[in-house]
């Protein structure tokens, strides 16, 4: 009878602990979906005001506030899928590709055949370094699980170094019909280093960040890196044809305006 009463006693605190435990963890679930809710909120504030300058006209000393800036996209995430050499330099690649005057957003949606492109305006925001701005549009699925295509939004982010030898490209996109959209976000790196008068390297990173747990965390990680490593493709193929169409003689038009610097661009 002692016995059965003692364990009687341990399986009721073994109860309450694992109760205990599940409850802990639970709101520990809780404070990082709410720390997760805010900085979605912030990067999509950031990005869809527009600052009341143009992006030539805004002075570097605008966006120097160390104490103040926040990090754009999780690199913990993030795993490379490409590495090579491209036939530009970082200063060119950002003035031609992603500068307010380029069109080559516009023919490399419209090559992926995506449709309804509404892009924003490079703007300084007081959170981030560099310049941010929001495109949103309508994507192709090729997911069997997924509708034929989903709205999507794309934070961007851009930084060109003191010296314009360096230019990081940051996104964060977010699909709103597929799903389990809500729980994920595709957040990418593009990094280039001028190495030449007319060429760069380029290393690109890619990853699935969850704001909250699902079933289908891991699924959707490895189809997120397979479907960016064809985009990727698509988008570089794009971007050779476009820039080899606006160079003459090797020489390319570096007359648009470049994003605002930073000393940090690692």
């Amino acid at each position: 009878r002692v016995r059965y009463k003692f364990a009687s006693f341990w399986n009721r605190n073994h109860a309450l602990r694992q109760l205990q435990r599940i409850a802990k963890n639970y709101h520990k679930m809780l404070e990082a979906e709410k720390k997760e809710k805010a900085e979605s909120a912030l990067r999509a504030h950031s990005s869809s005001i527009r600052g009341s300058r143009r992006q030539a006209k805004i002075a570097e000393e605008t966006v120097t506030k160390p104490e103040k800036l926040q990090p754009f996209i999780k690199e913990e995430v993030l795993v490379g899928i490409y590495n090579d050499v491209f036939p530009c330099t970082a200063e060119q690649f950002f003035t031609l590709l992603f500068s307010d005057d380029s069109t080559f957003t516009n023919e490399y949606r419209a090559a992926r055949k995506d449709t309804n492109l509404v892009m924003g305006q490079w703007h300084a925001a007081d959170e981030y370094d560099g310049q941010v701005r929001e495109i949103t549009f309508r994507s192709l699925c090729n997911s069997p699980m997924c509708p034929p295509d989903t709205a999507m939004t794309e934070y961007q982010h851009a930084v060109l170094s003191p010296d314009k030898k360096i230019f990081v490209f940051e996104t964060v996109q977010q699909a709103h019909d597929v799903p389990f959209g809500s729980y994920f976000e595709i957040h990418c790196r593009w990094h280039l280093e001028t190495i030449s008068e007319n060429s760069s390297t380029i290393d690109i990173k890619v990853g699935a960040h969850f704001k909250k747990w699902c079933v289908m965390q891991s699924k959707i990680k490895t189809g997120a890196v397979n479907e960016y490593k064809k985009e990727v493709e698509l988008m570089l193929e794009t971007a050779r044809s476009y820039i080899k169409t606006r160079t003459s003689g090797g020489e390319t038009n570096n007359q648009s305006s470049t994003p605002s610097v930073t000393p940090d661009c690692n």
